[in-house]
């Protein structure tokens, strides 16, 4: 799941850039890259869970930023890599790095995000706490200690 391409990133998923995904300048809508990064996140906690009910998926996406530091054109392939940047009381942080990969292993940085999530439950429709549990799942799935955001 990782590439060396995108080293200290967990997970690593490849797309191809499709020409649905472009726009009237010839390269990737900036708001398809919200969709890849669905799709990292997927990967990420699919991995990280172990299966593939959704309703096991217990977040929301609260805040998405993305800097964008070159085009992306069709046919191209990215890697979108994801790791754990912060886990809070209720919120965890994804990071994400996002390349253009050529021949051989040559990279081309295309944009840099973030991502918080807040933990849900689906029934109650509140936010819950992050137990020790999944703290720790997610500390061994990404092999290191996470720190917590600074208070404010």
């Amino acid at each position: 799941m990782s590439d060396p391409r995108c080293p200290d990133y967990t997970v690593v998923v490849p797309v191809e850039v499709m020409f649905r995904d472009i726009d009237a300048m010839g390269h990737l809508n900036n708001a398809v890259y919200l969709s890849y990064l669905e799709w990292a996140r997927t990967k990420y906690w699919l991995g990280l869970q172990k299966s593939t009910d959704f309703w096991k998926i217990g977040f929301v996406v609260a805040r998405a930023e993305i800097d964008y530091l070159s085009p992306a054109q069709i046919c191209e392939t990215l890697l979108i890599g994801i790791r754990t940047e912060e886990i809070g009381r209720k919120s965890f942080t994804f990071g994400y790095r996002v390349v253009a990969v050529g021949e051989g292993d040559g990279v081309r940085p295309v944009a840099q995000a973030r991502t918080v999530q807040v933990l849900f439950d689906w029934n109650s429709r509140r936010s819950v706490p992050i137990d020790t549990d999944l703290r720790a799942r997610i500390e061994e799935f990404e092999g290191r200690q996470i720190s917590r955001p600074p208070r404010r």
